[in-house]
């Protein structure tokens, strides 16, 4: 089963709102860090943590929205299967000898 990839994206907006909500409670004025701080809580972190952590959940953002377009940068490394090759194609039959000319020949397969 494979995840929907407008999921996957939904997932990802979020993700990035998230980090763009901590990044501007990172800039909160003086007065109402203060206050954050005596309530406790997510919002009583330093403001240098809120920063780094919406960074952070930005670059998650973009992570998730990229594999979903397709990039993978550690798919060569992780897999340990030989490279699939597929094989040439064959060389058209021949009409058998005595045939009339633009005999066509038709090859089924078991």
């Amino acid at each position: 089963m494979q995840v929907p990839q407008w999921l996957t994206v939904a997932v990802a907006v979020l993700v990035i709102v998230f980090g763009l909500h901590r990044l501007r409670v990172s800039m909160r004025p003086d007065d109402e860090e203060e206050r954050a701080r005596a309530r406790g809580g997510l919002y009583g972190q330093r403001r240098r943590t809120h920063r780094i952590i919406g960074v952070l959940y930005l670059l998650l953002g973009a992570g998730l929205i990229a594999t979903t377009l397709g990039f993978r940068p550690l798919a060569g490394l992780l897999s340990r299967a030989a490279p699939v090759r597929t094989p040439a194609p064959a060389a058209p039959l021949a009409p058998p000898a005595g045939s009339p000319p633009g005999t066509t020949v038709i090859e089924i397969a078991p």
